[in-house]
């Protein structure tokens, strides 16, 4: 990497005189500037932001890294933003927003120039990138998420693993047998978001280990779902799911109870409803469903005070992981299972369009479905 005396020398002037033209303290005539701003370019020198401080005195600046993709959901985005904004200037600090889609060149830049004390990063996913290039930043990072490889960087998580093996128990500890799991949107699964993929992971898992039936959803995608052929079809067989788990946004699982409840079905009465892994706070729901939800507020306070605490305190905080325990939000939609289930989808009228997505019917690759097997029990006694 270039360095300011090579710019001074390729320039023919003094390093003085490029500090000078960087900092702006002294007039230097045009024709020198230009001649230096042309050798910047021309080397890739990237200046640095704290050289005219003095040594070890911090910028109170934090970038956070959350590209911005196609798909991506606007209220989860902003909650982790704002979250994260209220917790850096709560500690003192300003924050620098980083969205391009080449976010480690992002990063790259705003480290390699001393703009900024520390990195966080947001919306992570299983084999980030972001992630993997820790090392090269030299400043403390801290993602909130959990990806494969996370030597370099510390992680702030919400336990997802045990949130999927503590919902196949919870349904199986109220009697349901045979469940449907109505997947999250296929641009998730394609982009190997973490948390998407950890939760089916652990509850496809942990069914097939205590003999719960899953029926997985086919793909989900906003624009195509058909929530009125998604519960035709669930009515539809020889013995059908007494219980949804939701992973989808709140407009699919709108779409969704409202095809349930027109088909004649009560919640929890007749089909229990549970989201996980969603964020419907303050979200206009059709029925109020109950929810193991993302905690923005709580991630973003570890995830602040670790990094802040790094940077202030010179702490080492490569490798370190922190898992938070799932919160269940009971919001009435999670119920016994019915014994007697008369419900079929003849004469049904179910309002459209709700969208396209089948029923997965055989077992695939990409979208299983979980035989029931004999189980070892569940894991413990459920907490509230």
């Amino acid at each position: 990497m270039a360095g300011i005396k090579d710019v001074a020398k390729a320039a023919g002037v003094s390093v003085s005189t490029v500090s000078y033209v960087l900092s702006g303290k002294r007039s230097i005539s045009s024709k020198t500037t230009d001649k230096v701003l042309r050798a910047i370019d021309e080397l890739g020198y990237i200046p640095d932001a704290s050289a005219q401080k003095m040594r070890g005195q911090l910028n109170h600046i934090i970038a956070i890294s959350e590209p911005m993709h196609e798909g991506v959901n606007q209220m989860q985005y902003s909650a982790y933003f704002m979250q994260s904004a209220w917790q850096a200037r709560a500690a003192g600090y300003d924050i620098l927003l980083l969205t391009g889609a080449d976010a480690v060149a992002d990063i790259e830049r705003v480290t390699h120039s001393n703009l900024v004390d520390g990195v966080l990063l947001l919306d992570v996913e299983e084999k980030d990138a972001r992630v993997a290039a820790a090392a090269r930043y030299h400043k403390p990072c801290v993602a909130i998420g959990l990806p494969e490889n996370h030597d370099d960087c510390a992680c702030v998580d919400i336990d997802f693993v045990k949130m999927g093996r503590r919902t196949a128990d919870r349904l199986f500890k109220l009697g349901h047998r045979e469940v449907a799991l109505l997947r999250a949107q296929e641009i998730d699964y394609a982009r190997h978001a973490g948390y998407v993929l950890l939760f089916r992971s652990a509850f496809l898992d942990r069914a097939r280990e205590i003999g719960l039936t899953v029926i997985e959803s086919g793909s989900v995608d906003n624009a195509t779902f058909d929530a009125g052929e998604f519960v035709r079809d669930l009515l539809d067989r020889d013995s059908r799911p007494t219980a949804i788990v939701n992973q989808a946004g709140v407009n699919i699982l709108n779409l969704t109870v409202t095809a349930l409840l027109a088909a004649g079905l009560s919640i929890p009465d007749d089909i229990s409803v549970l989201s996980c892994g969603t964020f419907m706070r303050e979200e206009p729901m059709r029925r109020p469903v109950s929810e193991e939800p993302f905690e923005p507020e709580r991630l973003c306070s570890i995830a602040m005070s670790t990094l802040v605490s790094s940077i202030e305190n010179r702490q080492d905080i490569a490798g370190k992981v922190t898992l938070i325990d799932p919160e269940f939000v009971d919001r009435g939609s999670l119920g016994l299972a019915p014994q007697n289930l008369g419900f079929s989808s003849d004469g049904i009228s179910i309002p459209a369009p709700f969208a396209v997505g089948q029923m997965g019917s055989e077992i695939s690759s990409s979208t299983p479905i979980v035989s029931a097997c004999e189980g070892g029990g569940l894991e413990g006694e459920l907490m509230d």
